[in-house]
């Protein structure tokens, strides 16, 4: 009865916030993501970290966008981590464009709390987008919580939220300081084995947009494959 208590409570709050942001004038978009993050053990205190992400996007017929990212992490426990990377973005849909940055991050594990485990991503970016000569900051904090609902030991509730805050502003194609997008996941998460894990699910996916005449409302079918080898 407490486990279905605050199952009901977290889906209510994830499915009102759904509510709230599409009540925004924006734009909707239909989108795929597929997500592989692979972790490769250098010592038991220093790991590599990469990722490869292409975005199709349903509305348009064709790829949205790919990027690949890739970062050296220094582990102090099993805890908590740092990391410094650097990302490549290509943008193919709606408009052309590509995007480096280097960014710095730091991650915070819980232990798990009853039937719950908690994941906090702290990450700071200098963004250089080729669209202007001014460089753009920005901050993020992802929290992501995994839970024990199922009877398969292996299959776990993936409740997930990601908000993005830009630091400056910058000419008229670039960003612009506050509140950029938010990022909401309702899924699931399946451990293949001790090492390989995978997320499904639905993706809210929020952007304002301040210089555009509407804000973007991207729907997301989302797949991630981690693996620590």
């Amino acid at each position: 009865m407490k486990f279905t208590l605050k199952r009901n409570l977290w889906i209510r709050f994830c499915l009102t916030l759904i509510f709230v942001f599409n009540w925004a004038h924006a734009d909707s978009k239909l989108e795929n993501w597929v997500q592989i993050n692979q972790t490769f053990g250098i010592s038991p205190s220093l790991a590599l970290f990469a990722e490869v992400q292409p975005r199709i996007s349903y509305s348009e017929g064709e790829l949205a966008s790919i990027l690949a990212r890739l970062a050296p992490i220094y582990l102090f426990n099993s805890n908590h981590s740092v990391g410094v990377g650097f990302l490549w973005l290509e943008n193919y849909s709606p408009s052309a464009n590509n995007e480096t940055r280097l960014f710095l991050q730091y991650i915070f594990q819980h232990g798990s709390l009853g039937r719950s485990s908690f994941f906090h991503r702290f990450r700071a970016e200098h963004r250089n987008i080729n669209i202007t000569e001014d460089k753009a900051y920005r901050l993020r904090y992802q929290i992501r919580s995994l839970h024990a609902w199922f009877k398969n030991k292996n299959l776990r509730a993936l409740l997930q939220n990601e908000l993005f805050i830009n630091l400056n502003t910058t000419d008229v194609s670039g960003a612009v300081a506050g509140f950029d997008q938010n990022r909401l996941a309702l899924g699931i998460n399946y451990a293949w084995s001790t090492t390989v894990n995978s997320d499904i699910g639905y993706m809210y996916n929020f952007v304002r947009r301040p210089r555009a005449l509407s804000d973007r409302n991207n729907h997301v079918f989302y797949y991630c494959l981690n693996a620590n080898f």
